[in-house]
């Protein structure tokens, strides 16, 4: 620097003639000077980034989640999350195999049957002492993330099942909603006709399938054990006769809970099993259309499925981070804040009783959600889960007697309970 001040200095010198006047040439001096200093740049505080993992399909909940986040990111300067969404079908298989290449994303949003299944491939970290809101979810919203009294995940939000009906097809077929399986069945076969399924269901090989039937296998008095029972058999030739009579459609096998909701509101399905957050994306999109929801077919003793998604944290060099992250959400006012939007559920008790408070619709969830059944919290549930619903769809499908199906399907439960042992 020091000889481009010398030859500017020179230059000037050449340049300079009697009658110049010094402050024009102390002004040139100071300008080229000035060509040689660095402008000093204000540098921006370095984040960590943290990768979350999704599973969710519908576009009104990524909306809300991205819209959760963005919050979060705009809160503080030191940490950034960024969503990656993974179809529901594959999310299972991909994360198990992040986490055998030691590669998991820092935080993944689970199906709840789901999280000890994969706690037993990679441990996530514990948050018992972590985030103390914990301590007031409710019970049956933390039981699936609990190992040996210890809290290993927090829950987002909470679901259950229940039955969606068309109310104009409904009273066009001189029905009305059904609380019996013989009312549901009379009822789907009445509003089946050319372009309209009288009911459906998601049968794809997900656990969204498996939440699905479950209730209808409950209710009749079977459990994935008793598949091959008198009780198993009645639930599966309900299927067959809703198969054989046009209602259920082979197109079950590859749809989703999302995919419902769009034949649903297209005015395509009668009747479909979904959960809340249904409810919130067919208002927006087909605000018009006129439905109602029921519990499940099941007689005088209420029966549904409960579910919902839980945070895990992936142990590393981003825990803290993460954490925070999980105490952003766990904040009670803020979740009375966002809760609502997505259609779910709180986890604690004192923002579920406020939820919803204008809307009837959304509030018959709560009451569903008081007497529903878990599913199994087992690292063998996966693979129950996977012959139960491949079994599913191959009475769909029809191309074997369902008595041979299920003959296999209760053998190979058999052995892998046997195997857990």
């Amino acid at each position: 620097m020091k000889s481009q001040e010398d030859d500017a200095l020179t230059e000037i010198q050449k340049r300079f003639r009697p009658g110049i006047p010094l402050m024009a040439l102390i002004l040139v001096l100071l300008l080229a000077i000035s060509g040689c200093a660095k402008e000093t740049v204000p540098q921006e505080p370095e984040k960590t980034e943290l990768v979350l993992w999704y599973y969710w399909d519908i576009g009104k909940i990524q909306r809300e989640l991205a819209n959760l986040i963005d919050e979060f990111n705009e809160s503080q300067d030191q940490i950034i999350v960024k969503a990656q969404y993974i179809p529901d079908e594959s999310f299972k298989k991909r994360l198990a195999l992040s986490a055998a290449d030691d590669k998991m994303p820092d935080l993944a949003l689970m199906d709840s049957s789901d999280f000890k299944y994969m706690h037993e491939m990679k441990a996530f970290t514990d948050l018992t002492d972590q985030i103390p809101q914990l301590q007031g979810y409710l019970p049956q919203a933390v039981e699936p993330c609990t190992i040996d009294g210890r809290i290993y995940g927090m829950p987002f939000g909470v679901n259950c099942l229940a039955l969606y009906y068309n109310k104009k097809m409904m009273e066009e077929a001189g029905c009305r909603p059904p609380e019996t399986w013989d009312e549901f069945y009379d009822a789907a076969v009445k509003m089946t006709k050319e372009g309209v399924d009288g009911f459906a269901l998601s049968a794809l090989q997900s656990e969204e399938a498996m939440f699905s039937f479950l209730p209808m296998l409950w209710s009749m008095g079977a459990d994935v054990d008793t598949l091959d029972s008198p009780e198993g058999r009645n639930t599966f030739r309900l299927i067959e006769n809703l198969r054989d009579n046009g209602v259920l459609r082979k197109q079950c096998i590859s749809m989703t809970l999302s995919d419902l909701m769009k034949q649903f509101e297209a005015g395509n399905i009668a009747m479909m099993f979904n959960t809340s957050m249904a409810i919130g994306p067919m208002r927006e999109h087909r605000p018009e259309l006129e439905f109602g929801v029921v519990s499940v077919p099941s007689g005088d003793v209420p029966v549904t499925v409960s579910g919902g998604e839980i945070f895990g944290v992936t142990t590393g060099d981003h825990e803290d981070e993460a954490i925070e992250f999980l105490k952003f959400l766990a904040d009670k006012n803020r979740m009375s804040d966002y809760i609502d939007h997505f259609g779910l559920l709180a986890p604690r008790a004192d923002v579920q009783s406020g939820q919803y408070p204008s809307d009837d619709m959304q509030k018959k969830f709560i009451e569903y959600y008081k007497s529903a059944r878990p599913r199994e919290f087992t690292d063998q549930w996966p693979k129950i889960s996977l012959v139960v619903t491949d079994t599913l769809s191959q009475v769909i499908i029809g191309e074997r007697p369902a008595e041979d199906i299920l003959k296999e399907a209760a053998l190979r439960i058999r052995e892998i309970r046997e195997e857990a042992q």
